[in-house]
Protein backbone atom coordinates (compact mmCIF):
# COMPACT_ATOMS: atom_id res chain seq x y z
CA UNK A 1 0.00 0.00 0.00
CA UNK A 2 2.80 2.43 0.85
CA UNK A 3 4.53 1.86 -2.47
CA UNK A 4 1.21 2.55 -4.21
CA UNK A 5 1.05 5.81 -2.25
CA UNK A 6 4.63 6.61 -3.27
CA UNK A 7 3.56 6.25 -6.90
CA UNK A 8 0.25 8.07 -6.54
CA UNK A 9 1.43 11.27 -4.82
CA UNK A 10 3.66 12.43 -7.71
CA UNK A 11 2.06 10.24 -10.38
CA UNK A 12 -1.50 11.55 -10.05
CA UNK A 13 -0.65 15.03 -8.72
CA UNK A 14 -1.30 16.92 -11.94
CA UNK A 15 -3.35 14.41 -13.92
CA UNK A 16 -6.44 14.54 -11.72
CA UNK A 17 -8.16 17.17 -9.63
CA UNK A 18 -6.54 16.93 -6.17
CA UNK A 19 -4.52 14.02 -7.56
CA UNK A 20 -1.90 14.37 -4.80
CA UNK A 21 -4.61 13.50 -2.26
CA UNK A 22 -5.04 9.89 -3.41
CA UNK A 23 -1.62 8.80 -2.20
CA UNK A 24 -2.13 10.71 1.04
CA UNK A 25 -5.43 8.89 1.57
CA UNK A 26 -3.69 5.53 1.10
CA UNK A 27 -1.15 6.42 3.78
CA UNK A 28 -3.89 7.51 6.18
CA UNK A 29 -5.86 4.30 5.56
CA UNK A 30 -2.71 2.26 6.16
CA UNK A 31 -2.05 4.17 9.40
CA UNK A 32 -5.57 3.43 10.62
CA UNK A 33 -5.36 -0.26 9.71
CA UNK A 34 -2.08 -0.71 11.61
CA UNK A 35 -2.93 1.51 14.57
CA UNK A 36 -1.82 -1.14 17.06
CA UNK A 37 1.70 -1.39 15.60
CA UNK A 38 3.34 1.85 14.44
CA UNK A 39 2.61 4.00 17.55
CA UNK A 40 4.87 1.76 19.66
CA UNK A 41 7.62 1.34 17.05
CA UNK A 42 10.94 3.15 17.69
CA UNK A 43 11.54 6.27 15.62
CA UNK A 44 14.49 8.48 14.81
CA UNK A 45 14.64 11.76 16.78
CA UNK A 46 14.33 13.75 13.54
CA UNK A 47 11.08 11.97 12.76
CA UNK A 48 9.62 13.14 16.06
CA UNK A 49 10.96 16.65 15.50
CA UNK A 50 9.27 16.78 12.10
CA UNK A 51 6.00 15.64 13.71
CA UNK A 52 6.32 18.50 16.21
CA UNK A 53 7.02 20.86 13.31
CA UNK A 54 3.82 19.70 11.57
CA UNK A 55 1.85 20.40 14.72
CA UNK A 56 3.42 23.87 14.94
CA UNK A 57 2.39 24.62 11.35
CA UNK A 58 -1.15 23.56 12.20
CA UNK A 59 -1.11 26.15 14.98
CA UNK A 60 0.10 28.83 12.56
CA UNK A 61 -2.77 28.12 10.21
CA UNK A 62 -5.23 28.15 13.06
CA UNK A 63 -3.90 31.60 13.91
CA UNK A 64 -4.19 32.65 10.25
CA UNK A 65 -7.61 31.09 9.68
CA UNK A 66 -10.30 33.32 8.23
CA UNK A 67 -13.40 33.13 10.50
CA UNK A 68 -15.60 34.00 7.54
CA UNK A 69 -14.78 30.59 6.01
CA UNK A 70 -16.67 28.87 8.88
CA UNK A 71 -15.79 25.16 8.79
CA UNK A 72 -13.41 25.84 5.92
CA UNK A 73 -11.03 27.60 8.29
CA UNK A 74 -10.06 24.18 9.69
CA UNK A 75 -9.11 22.78 6.27
CA UNK A 76 -5.44 23.77 6.29
CA UNK A 77 -4.67 22.97 9.96
CA UNK A 78 -6.31 19.55 9.65
CA UNK A 79 -3.95 18.55 6.82
CA UNK A 80 -0.91 19.13 9.02
CA UNK A 81 -2.47 17.20 11.90
CA UNK A 82 -3.50 14.23 9.75
CA UNK A 83 -0.03 14.11 8.22
CA UNK A 84 1.47 13.22 11.61
CA UNK A 85 0.11 9.64 11.82
CA UNK A 86 0.97 9.18 8.13
CA UNK A 87 4.57 10.17 8.90
CA UNK A 88 4.91 7.81 11.85
CA UNK A 89 3.28 4.97 9.91
CA UNK A 90 5.28 5.40 6.70
CA UNK A 91 8.62 5.42 8.51
CA UNK A 92 7.80 2.06 10.06
CA UNK A 93 6.71 0.59 6.71
CA UNK A 94 8.84 2.41 4.09
CA UNK A 95 7.77 2.38 0.42
CA UNK A 96 10.04 1.31 -2.43
CA UNK A 97 11.92 4.19 -4.11
CA UNK A 98 11.25 2.78 -7.57
CA UNK A 99 7.53 3.36 -7.07
CA UNK A 100 8.21 7.04 -6.38
CA UNK A 101 10.45 7.31 -9.47
CA UNK A 102 7.77 5.81 -11.71
CA UNK A 103 5.29 8.18 -10.12
CA UNK A 104 7.52 11.11 -11.09
CA UNK A 105 7.68 9.83 -14.68
CA UNK A 106 3.90 9.47 -14.87
CA UNK A 107 3.35 12.86 -13.23
CA UNK A 108 5.69 14.71 -15.58
CA UNK A 109 4.26 13.10 -18.70
CA UNK A 110 0.72 13.81 -17.53
CA UNK A 111 1.52 17.44 -16.76
CA UNK A 112 3.14 17.94 -20.15
CA UNK A 113 0.30 16.25 -22.02
CA UNK A 114 -2.38 18.38 -20.33
CA UNK A 115 -0.37 21.57 -20.90
CA UNK A 116 0.09 20.85 -24.60
CA UNK A 117 -3.61 20.01 -24.94
CA UNK A 118 -4.78 23.17 -23.21
CA UNK A 119 -2.41 25.57 -25.01
CA UNK A 120 -1.87 24.08 -28.46
CA UNK A 121 -5.21 22.30 -29.00
CA UNK A 122 -7.75 24.26 -26.97
CA UNK A 123 -5.97 27.56 -27.66
CA UNK A 124 -5.82 28.75 -24.05
CA UNK A 125 -3.14 31.37 -23.43
CA UNK A 126 -1.61 29.46 -20.49
CA UNK A 127 -1.84 25.95 -19.06
CA UNK A 128 -3.69 25.59 -15.77
CA UNK A 129 -4.07 21.80 -15.45
CA UNK A 130 -6.61 20.87 -12.77
CA UNK A 131 -5.64 23.75 -10.46
CA UNK A 132 -4.51 27.35 -10.96
CA UNK A 133 -1.68 28.11 -13.35
CA UNK A 134 0.91 29.08 -10.74
CA UNK A 135 0.47 25.97 -8.60
CA UNK A 136 0.32 23.78 -11.69
CA UNK A 137 3.43 25.17 -13.33
CA UNK A 138 5.51 25.19 -10.17
CA UNK A 139 4.59 21.63 -9.18
CA UNK A 140 5.33 20.43 -12.73
CA UNK A 141 8.74 22.07 -12.40
CA UNK A 142 9.30 20.38 -9.02
CA UNK A 143 8.41 16.96 -10.44
CA UNK A 144 10.90 17.49 -13.27
CA UNK A 145 13.68 18.55 -10.91
CA UNK A 146 13.16 15.52 -8.66
CA UNK A 147 13.15 13.18 -11.64
CA UNK A 148 16.32 14.84 -12.97
CA UNK A 149 18.04 14.21 -9.64
CA UNK A 150 17.07 10.54 -9.68
CA UNK A 151 18.13 10.11 -13.30
CA UNK A 152 21.49 11.77 -12.67
CA UNK A 153 22.19 9.67 -9.59
CA UNK A 154 20.99 6.21 -10.63
CA UNK A 155 21.27 6.26 -14.43
CA UNK A 156 23.64 3.27 -14.34
CA UNK A 157 20.83 1.20 -12.84
CA UNK A 158 18.41 1.98 -15.68
CA UNK A 159 18.22 0.37 -19.11
CA UNK A 160 18.22 2.54 -22.23
CA UNK A 161 14.42 2.56 -22.61
CA UNK A 162 13.96 3.74 -19.00
CA UNK A 163 16.52 6.50 -19.53
CA UNK A 164 14.78 7.67 -22.70
CA UNK A 165 11.36 7.61 -21.03
CA UNK A 166 12.67 9.53 -18.00
CA UNK A 167 14.30 12.12 -20.27
CA UNK A 168 11.07 12.59 -22.22
CA UNK A 169 9.18 12.95 -18.94
CA UNK A 170 11.60 15.61 -17.67
CA UNK A 171 11.19 17.64 -20.86
CA UNK A 172 7.39 17.23 -20.64
CA UNK A 173 7.34 18.51 -17.06
CA UNK A 174 9.56 21.48 -17.90
CA UNK A 175 7.36 22.27 -20.89
CA UNK A 176 4.28 22.21 -18.65
CA UNK A 177 5.97 24.72 -16.36
CA UNK A 178 6.81 27.02 -19.25
CA UNK A 179 3.32 26.74 -20.78
CA UNK A 180 1.80 27.66 -17.42
CA UNK A 181 3.60 31.03 -17.79
CA UNK A 182 4.38 30.92 -14.07
CA UNK A 183 7.39 33.21 -13.65
CA UNK A 184 7.85 32.36 -9.97
CA UNK A 185 9.13 28.94 -10.95
CA UNK A 186 12.04 30.48 -12.83
CA UNK A 187 13.07 32.32 -9.67
CA UNK A 188 12.77 29.13 -7.61
CA UNK A 189 15.14 27.30 -9.97
CA UNK A 190 17.72 30.06 -9.55
CA UNK A 191 17.41 29.67 -5.78
CA UNK A 192 17.66 25.86 -5.85
CA UNK A 193 20.27 25.36 -8.55
CA UNK A 194 23.35 26.26 -6.44
CA UNK A 195 22.33 23.72 -3.76
CA UNK A 196 21.97 20.90 -6.28
CA UNK A 197 25.14 21.71 -8.19
CA UNK A 198 27.23 21.98 -5.02
CA UNK A 199 26.03 18.58 -3.82
CA UNK A 200 26.56 17.02 -7.23
CA UNK A 201 30.07 18.44 -7.55
CA UNK A 202 30.86 17.20 -4.04
CA UNK A 203 29.91 13.58 -4.69
CA UNK A 204 29.85 13.04 -8.47
CA UNK A 205 32.35 15.41 -10.15
CA UNK A 206 32.27 13.81 -13.59
CA UNK A 207 28.49 13.68 -13.58
CA UNK A 208 28.43 17.33 -12.51
CA UNK A 209 29.65 18.52 -15.91
CA UNK A 210 27.21 16.28 -17.76
CA UNK A 211 24.33 17.71 -15.74
CA UNK A 212 25.50 21.28 -16.42
CA UNK A 213 25.54 20.58 -20.15
CA UNK A 214 22.17 18.83 -19.91
CA UNK A 215 20.64 21.82 -18.11
CA UNK A 216 21.96 24.15 -20.78
CA UNK A 217 20.52 21.94 -23.52
CA UNK A 218 17.15 21.67 -21.75
CA UNK A 219 17.00 25.43 -21.19
CA UNK A 220 17.85 26.06 -24.83
CA UNK A 221 15.25 23.55 -26.01
CA UNK A 222 12.52 25.09 -23.85
CA UNK A 223 13.51 28.55 -25.05
CA UNK A 224 13.26 27.55 -28.71
CA UNK A 225 9.99 25.63 -28.35
CA UNK A 226 8.28 28.36 -26.33
CA UNK A 227 10.25 31.40 -27.52
CA UNK A 228 7.20 33.58 -28.16
CA UNK A 229 5.56 32.92 -24.78
CA UNK A 230 8.81 33.42 -22.87
CA UNK A 231 9.52 36.67 -24.68
CA UNK A 232 6.03 38.01 -24.02
CA UNK A 233 6.11 37.08 -20.33
CA UNK A 234 9.58 38.57 -19.84
CA UNK A 235 8.59 41.81 -21.56
CA UNK A 236 5.40 41.98 -19.49
CA UNK A 237 7.33 41.56 -16.27
CA UNK A 238 9.85 44.26 -17.17
CA UNK A 239 7.06 46.63 -18.25
CA UNK A 240 5.00 46.04 -15.09
CA UNK A 241 8.00 46.70 -12.85
CA UNK A 242 8.78 49.90 -14.74
CA UNK A 243 5.17 51.12 -14.58
CA UNK A 244 4.94 50.44 -10.85
CA UNK A 245 8.26 52.13 -10.19
CA UNK A 246 7.33 55.28 -12.10
CA UNK A 247 3.54 55.52 -11.60
CA UNK A 248 2.78 53.30 -8.53
CA UNK A 249 0.36 51.41 -10.77
CA UNK A 250 -0.67 48.27 -8.87
CA UNK A 251 -3.23 47.06 -11.42
CA UNK A 252 -0.84 44.46 -12.83
CA UNK A 253 0.40 41.10 -11.60
CA UNK A 254 3.83 42.41 -10.63
CA UNK A 255 2.54 45.81 -9.47
CA UNK A 256 -0.02 44.26 -7.13
CA UNK A 257 2.65 42.06 -5.59
CA UNK A 258 5.07 44.93 -5.05
CA UNK A 259 2.36 47.10 -3.48
CA UNK A 260 1.21 44.25 -1.25
CA UNK A 261 4.78 43.55 -0.13
CA UNK A 262 5.24 47.21 0.72
CA UNK A 263 2.09 47.19 2.87
CA UNK A 264 2.95 43.90 4.61
CA UNK A 265 6.46 45.02 5.46
CA UNK A 266 5.45 48.44 6.76
CA UNK A 267 2.41 47.19 8.70
CA UNK A 268 4.34 44.21 10.06
CA UNK A 269 7.02 46.46 11.51
CA UNK A 270 4.38 48.09 13.71
CA UNK A 271 3.45 44.75 15.36
CA UNK A 272 6.60 42.69 14.83
CA UNK A 273 6.22 40.03 17.52
CA UNK A 274 2.73 38.56 17.01
CA UNK A 275 1.44 40.43 13.96
CA UNK A 276 -2.02 41.82 13.24
CA UNK A 277 -3.98 38.59 12.96
CA UNK A 278 -6.17 37.92 9.93
CA UNK A 279 -9.00 40.23 10.95
CA UNK A 280 -6.64 43.02 11.95
CA UNK A 281 -4.64 42.62 8.74
CA UNK A 282 -7.78 42.85 6.61
CA UNK A 283 -9.19 45.87 8.45
CA UNK A 284 -5.91 47.75 8.56
CA UNK A 285 -5.29 47.17 4.86
CA UNK A 286 -8.76 48.51 3.99
CA UNK A 287 -8.24 51.52 6.28
CA UNK A 288 -4.92 52.50 4.74
CA UNK A 289 -6.19 52.04 1.21
CA UNK A 290 -9.16 54.30 2.05
CA UNK A 291 -6.69 56.93 3.25
CA UNK A 292 -4.88 56.73 -0.07
CA UNK A 293 -1.67 55.28 1.38
CA UNK A 294 -1.85 52.16 -0.79
CA UNK A 295 -3.44 51.25 -4.10
CA UNK A 296 -6.97 49.70 -4.09
CA UNK A 297 -5.75 46.69 -6.10
CA UNK A 298 -4.50 44.96 -2.93
CA UNK A 299 -7.83 45.03 -1.05
CA UNK A 300 -9.44 42.03 -2.74
CA UNK A 301 -6.59 39.63 -1.93
CA UNK A 302 -6.45 37.63 1.31
CA UNK A 303 -2.77 36.80 0.93
CA UNK A 304 0.33 38.90 0.36
CA UNK A 305 1.82 36.80 -2.50
CA UNK A 306 4.94 36.17 -0.43
CA UNK A 307 4.98 33.32 2.08
CA UNK A 308 7.27 34.98 4.63
CA UNK A 309 5.70 38.45 4.47
CA UNK A 310 2.19 36.97 4.70
CA UNK A 311 3.10 35.10 7.89
CA UNK A 312 5.01 38.13 9.23
CA UNK A 313 2.17 40.62 8.91
CA UNK A 314 -0.40 38.20 10.36
CA UNK A 315 1.56 36.31 13.05
CA UNK A 316 4.75 38.31 13.48
CA UNK A 317 8.27 37.03 14.02
CA UNK A 318 6.96 34.08 16.03
CA UNK A 319 5.13 32.80 12.96
CA UNK A 320 8.11 33.51 10.68
CA UNK A 321 10.38 31.50 12.99
CA UNK A 322 8.05 28.48 12.80
CA UNK A 323 7.73 28.82 9.02
CA UNK A 324 11.50 28.94 8.59
CA UNK A 325 11.77 25.85 10.82
CA UNK A 326 9.37 24.13 8.42
CA UNK A 327 11.80 24.88 5.57
CA UNK A 328 15.04 24.25 7.44
CA UNK A 329 14.20 21.07 9.35
CA UNK A 330 13.86 18.95 6.16
CA UNK A 331 17.25 20.31 5.07
CA UNK A 332 18.63 19.07 8.38
CA UNK A 333 16.93 15.71 7.83
CA UNK A 334 18.19 15.12 4.29
CA UNK A 335 21.42 17.06 3.86
CA UNK A 336 24.09 14.53 2.78
CA UNK A 337 26.88 15.39 5.21
CA UNK A 338 30.18 13.56 4.91
CA UNK A 339 29.42 11.62 8.06
CA UNK A 340 26.05 10.49 6.74
CA UNK A 341 27.46 9.57 3.36
CA UNK A 342 30.40 7.58 4.72
CA UNK A 343 28.45 4.51 3.53
CA UNK A 344 29.10 5.68 -0.01
CA UNK A 345 32.77 4.86 0.49
CA UNK A 346 32.25 1.62 2.33
CA UNK A 347 32.18 -0.60 -0.75
CA UNK A 348 28.72 -1.94 0.01
CA UNK A 349 26.25 -2.31 -2.87
CA UNK A 350 27.01 0.73 -5.12
CA UNK A 351 23.46 0.88 -6.59
CA UNK A 352 22.01 1.12 -3.10
CA UNK A 353 24.47 3.88 -2.18
CA UNK A 354 23.53 5.87 -5.28
CA UNK A 355 19.84 5.57 -4.41
CA UNK A 356 20.53 6.87 -0.89
CA UNK A 357 22.28 9.92 -2.36
CA UNK A 358 19.42 10.50 -4.83
CA UNK A 359 16.77 10.41 -2.11
CA UNK A 360 18.76 12.77 0.10
CA UNK A 361 19.26 15.25 -2.73
CA UNK A 362 15.56 15.15 -3.59
CA UNK A 363 14.76 15.77 0.06
CA UNK A 364 16.91 18.90 -0.12
CA UNK A 365 15.29 20.06 -3.38
CA UNK A 366 11.73 20.08 -2.04
CA UNK A 367 12.09 22.73 0.72
CA UNK A 368 14.55 24.82 -1.31
CA UNK A 369 12.24 24.99 -4.33
CA UNK A 370 9.24 25.65 -2.11
CA UNK A 371 11.11 28.53 -0.52
CA UNK A 372 11.65 29.90 -4.03
CA UNK A 373 7.98 29.41 -4.96
CA UNK A 374 7.00 31.22 -1.77
CA UNK A 375 8.84 34.38 -2.81
CA UNK A 376 6.03 35.29 -5.22
CA UNK A 377 3.11 33.16 -3.98
CA UNK A 378 1.66 32.01 -0.66
CA UNK A 379 2.11 28.39 -1.70
CA UNK A 380 0.91 26.86 1.57
CA UNK A 381 -2.42 28.67 1.27
CA UNK A 382 -3.34 26.18 -1.47
CA UNK A 383 -4.33 22.56 -1.02
CA UNK A 384 -1.82 21.45 -3.64
CA UNK A 385 1.00 23.38 -1.98
CA UNK A 386 0.39 21.88 1.46
CA UNK A 387 -0.31 18.33 0.34
CA UNK A 388 2.60 17.91 -2.03
CA UNK A 389 5.12 19.35 0.41
CA UNK A 390 3.90 17.24 3.32
CA UNK A 391 3.64 13.94 1.53
CA UNK A 392 6.69 14.24 -0.69
CA UNK A 393 8.77 14.89 2.45
CA UNK A 394 7.06 12.03 4.32
CA UNK A 395 7.61 9.59 1.44
CA UNK A 396 11.23 10.62 0.79
CA UNK A 397 12.08 10.44 4.50
CA UNK A 398 10.50 7.02 4.91
CA UNK A 399 12.26 5.78 1.75
CA UNK A 400 15.57 7.02 3.12
CA UNK A 401 15.00 5.22 6.42
CA UNK A 402 14.18 2.01 4.56
CA UNK A 403 17.28 2.29 2.35
CA UNK A 404 19.60 2.98 5.26
CA UNK A 405 18.17 0.01 7.16
CA UNK A 406 19.02 -2.15 4.17
CA UNK A 407 22.54 -0.70 4.00
CA UNK A 408 23.11 -1.32 7.71
CA UNK A 409 21.80 -4.88 7.40
CA UNK A 410 24.11 -5.51 4.45
CA UNK A 411 27.10 -4.10 6.35
CA UNK A 412 26.31 -6.24 9.37
CA UNK A 413 26.00 -9.36 7.22
CA UNK A 414 29.30 -8.61 5.51
CA UNK A 415 31.12 -8.13 8.79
Amino acid sequence: MNSAAAFAVPGLALWLASGYSYGAALLLIGALLTLKRWPVAPQRPLTYWFAVCLFSMALIWIAMADPSERLGQWDRPSKFILAIPCLLYATVYPPRPRAFIWGLIAGCIGAGAIAIWQVHVLGEWRATGRTNAIQYGNLALLLSVLLTVFLAAIHKQLNWSEKVLATVAIVAGLDASVLSASRGGWLAVLVAMPFGLVLLYRYRVRLFWRVVVGLMVAAGLMSVINREMLTVRWDEMASEIRVYDTQRNANTSVGQRLEHWRFALEAGKEKPLLGWGVAGYTQEKARRVALGQYQPAIVIYKFVHNEILDVFVKTGLVGVALLMWFYILPLRMFWPTRERMRLLDAGINPPLRRMVLAVRMCGVCVPVLYFGFGLTQVFFAHNSGIMFYLFSIILLWSMLIGLERTVCDAAAAKS
